[in-house]
């Protein structure tokens, strides 16, 4: 029979071989599933991914191109509506303070007239004043008081 010390070795033997065994079945199966590409593959394949994304770089850049316009556009159009109100609202207050000055010429003019007939009237009442009070002095010579 063994020795305890040769059962050990034995024992270290075998599992040192299955290591190397299992390490060897490793690496093959990695071989197998995985074999290693040539430099040209992986150029091929660094240059598909390269065009890719310029394409999707181009794309995005188009995108952009596009909203810039889009916006531009907007933006040309909010001015233009922008102008055509400030050119309404400047007619409306150009024509209300046209219609506000020529309301106040009538004003004015109604004034003066009203001031005019005021100042006639006046003048009447004081000439007719005069008259009742010569009227007065003479009907009070003709009557003996």
């Amino acid at each position: 029979m063994l020795t305890s010390s040769q059962l050990a070795i034995a024992i270290s033997a075998v599992l040192a071989c299955a290591v190397a065994v299992g390490w060897l079945l490793h690496w093959l199966w990695g071989r197998v599933i995985n074999p290693r590409r040539s430099e040209d593959e992986q150029l091929a394949e660094m240059a598909t991914r390269l065009h890719t994304i310029d394409q999707a770089r181009d794309q995005a850049e188009e995108a952009r191109l596009s909203a810039e316009a889009e916006f531009s556009k907007k933006e040309r159009e909010l001015k233009a509506e922008i102008d055509a109100m400030r050119a309404r609202l400047e007619g409306a207050v150009d024509g209300r303070e046209a219609e506000l000055s020529s309301q106040l010429r009538e004003a004015k003019v109604d004034a003066e007239t009203a001031m005019t007939g005021l100042g006639n009237a006046r003048r009447r009442i004081s000439e007719l004043e005069a008259e009742i009070e010569e009227l007065q002095e003479q009907g009070g010579a003709k009557t003996p008081q």
